[in-house]
């Protein structure tokens, strides 16, 4: 009598067998644990639509502090300094932290400036230049500002030292050159003719192109004779 062959097993049933055996652990922890499951799936449910709120939150807070800053500058830019004001307050108490508030500082600090409110304007560039991190040119700019409100204080060493900054910041920048003719007076009047000089030499080598070119051949001139 003929014995029954074995049948050989082969990795492909294997395979299927641990697939099979996976799937009725599995169907068997749902079913005990359909609970906690649902639990964990209405979890991330919500963590991702609190996810999607913040963000729609955060771009709509983005948007209209963008749109103050806009009227803000528009009205400052026509002259209308206290509709500005009204602007940059409402931005500030509303929109504390975002890109636009920073901003709204440098355009707090020229008008301040405008209005010869030199103290106000100091303060409103310094905290501009302290949290602002964009754009070269705006950050040179808000460190000349600062700059001009040390030098009417009288703070010569000071102001040529944020010129220097401002310069530094954006040195392709068309006020540049301006910027180191400035460090270079203040630099003067501060009695550090060395600084000075460097100021006004850097612009002859760097900037001979520039409207200040000349102006500062003629100071290192004057220099030469203290």
């Amino acid at each position: 009598m003929l014995k029954p062959q074995k049948k050989k097993i082969t990795k492909k049933d294997l395979k299927e067998d641990k697939f099979v055996e996976t799937a009725l652990k599995t169907k068997t922890y749902l079913e005990e644990n359909s609970k906690q499951v649902t639990i964990a799936v209405i979890a991330i449910l919500a963590f991702v639509v609190l996810i999607m709120v913040y963000k729609n939150y955060h771009e709509q807070r983005v948007m209209k502090a963008n749109a103050l800053l806009g009227l803000a500058q528009v009205e400052y830019q026509n002259m209308n300094y206290a509709k500005a004001r009204n602007f940059l307050n409402r931005l500030f108490e509303e929109y504390d932290g975002t890109d636009a508030a920073v901003q709204g500082y440098f355009v707090l600090a020229n008008l301040n400036f405008e209005q010869e409110k030199y103290e106000e304007a100091e303060v409103a560039f310094k905290k501009f230049i302290d949290n602002y991190d964009g754009s070269k040119i705006l950050k040179a700019s808000g460190y000349a500002g600062y700059a001009a409100c040390l030098e009417h204080r009288g703070a010569y060493e000071a102001a040529a030292k944020y010129y220097l900054k401002a310069q530094k910041a954006a040195p392709d920048f068309i006020e540049a050159a301006n910027y180191l003719y400035l460090a270079g007076l203040n630099f003067a009047k501060a009695g550090q003719i060395d600084q000075s000089r460097d100021a006004f030499q850097l612009i002859v080598e760097k900037y001979e192109k520039s409207n200040r070119f000349n102006d500062a051949k003629a100071q290192l001139i004057l220099l030469a004779k203290k």
